[in-house]
């Protein structure tokens, strides 16, 4: 039997999808906020994610950093979740915990063997080494020291 609270839930996320898609990112903010309320590990903390972009459009960054570590909360290794509150932090946090999250995005790539991912994470980390006034073999240290510590674990 169909679950109605399932069907419900899903028109919701749909909704709130196309209204995010047209740049209606109040009105599906509203929607998110509303889905994550209901239950909030839907899809895994995807509406969380979504949440939190549409909040960073708006300005709202505070909520926004909120929303982003809700959905890393589910799932801590998504490539998609971890990225995009990189670059959040990148843009609207500090340079050491942008640097810190990228560096978690770098370890999940090369679990995962990601290529592409890899190399677009390493631009990343030597951009906010720059910016962060550290040399190239500073960057180089930190992220093999991260490398030995994530082994550990």
């Amino acid at each position: 039997m169909d679950n109605p609270m399932s069907h419900d839930l899903l028109e919701l996320s749909q909704k709130a999808d196309e209204l995010m898609n047209s740049e209606r990112k109040a009105e599906a903010a509203e929607l998110y906020s509303a889905l994550v309320e209901k239950q909030p590990d839907w899809e895994h903390g995807q509406a969380f994610l979504f949440l939190a972009y549409c909040q960073e459009d708006m300005g709202l960054i505070e909520l926004a950093e909120k929303n982003y570590r809700a959905a890393l909360s589910y799932e801590p290794a998504n490539v998609i979740f971890l990225g995009g509150f990189a670059s959040f932090l990148y843009l609207h946090g500090k340079p050491e915990d942008a640097f810190r999250a990228y560096l978690e995005l770098l370890a999940v790539e090369k679990r995962a063997m990601h290529k592409d991912g890899i190399h677009r994470t390493m631009i990343g980390l030597k951009a906010l080494g720059e910016k962060l006034g550290w040399s190239e073999s500073e960057v180089a240290d930190r992220i093999e020291r991260h490398e030995k510590q994530d082994h550990k674990s």
